[in-house]
């Protein structure tokens, strides 16, 4: 099992939802933690947060940070090494995302997903590797999503930038097998965080009125997963079902997704 306590973790996106929960449950465990995201009004709040929560633990490290922008991950992971003396444990699980016809999507924000969901996660993993290899083990932690197991309606360039997250860390896993570093993916269904406040509504569909799981309760999955070690960790109970029928039934997830189209169409627009 791997260890938590007195391990050295980067999160990104970790000024609200999954990442702040984490933070959370992992400064309870006795991490070490370095915390980024690119409010920084709002991450030193959750900083100062862990810091009241946990008095006796290690105050974490607060810096913002642009994830789609190389030199600013750079420097980010430069200030995490220099202040812990290496990084054990990354979690990318910054991310924005566009609600709505793929049609209506403009070509720039399709770019603005991927550049955030999957190239900002690139460029925290490249930055990481080097440290991770010299100490010989790491985890990588990649918030993926279940919309990352079949691409799902109205979410076109969220479902893209996850599902090549997920392409990537399953070529890592391999290329990586014998270094001592690992990989995790994680697949969470809907959560109740700012996210859906926060992403683009390009128009032509409704969001689905839930159930949304808390996001303290995907934190404590994550948290079991980086203990036991697992590979892949697909949260709620669609997930579950999407992912055995995807293998078994596939014409039945088509069938699926065409009626979860149907039924959340903004019909006046159509």
């Amino acid at each position: 099992m791997a260890k938590i306590d007195g391990s050295r973790v980067l999160i990104t996106g970790a000024s609200s939802g999954i990442g702040r929960a984490t933070a959370f449950e992992l400064a309870k465990r006795g991490a070490i933690l370095a915390v980024t995201a690119r409010r920084s009004k709002t991450l030193r709040k959750v900083s100062d947060e862990i810091k009241d929560a946990f008095p006796e633990a290690q105050a974490p490290l607060s810096i913002p940070c642009d994830i789609s922008n190389r030199g600013d991950v750079g420097r980010l992971v430069k200030k995490c090494v220099d202040y812990f003396g290496g990084i054990d444990i990354l979690i990318n699980n910054a991310g924005i995302g566009v609600y709505g016809n793929a049609e209506m999507t403009t070509l720039e924000d399709f770019r603005s997903v991927m550049e955030v969901n999957f190239f900002g996660s690139v460029n925290c993993i490249l930055e990481v590797l080097p440290c991770m290899k010299e100490i010989g083990k790491g985890l990588i932690i990649n918030i993926a999503s279940v919309a990352a197991l079949h691409g799902v309606p109205y979410m076109g360039a969220y479902s893209a930038s996850k599902a090549a997250l997920v392409a990537l860390s399953q070529s890592l896993r391999a290329e990586l097998a014998k270094s001592g570093i690992s990989i995790t993916i994680v697949y969470p269904g809907y959560t109740q965080t700012d996210f859906f406040k926060n992403e683009k509504k390009v128009g032509g569909a409704r969001r689905p009125a839930g159930p949304y799981a808390p996001a303290r309760k995907v934190a404590r999955a994550i948290i079991k997963a980086i203990e036991s070690e697992r590979p892949d960790l697909v949260l709620s109970l669609g997930g579950k079902a999407l992912k055995f029928s995807q293998s078994l039934m596939p014409w039945l997830v088509e069938r699926t997704m065409q009626r979860i189209a149907y039924k959340l169409a903004d019909k006046k627009e159509a």
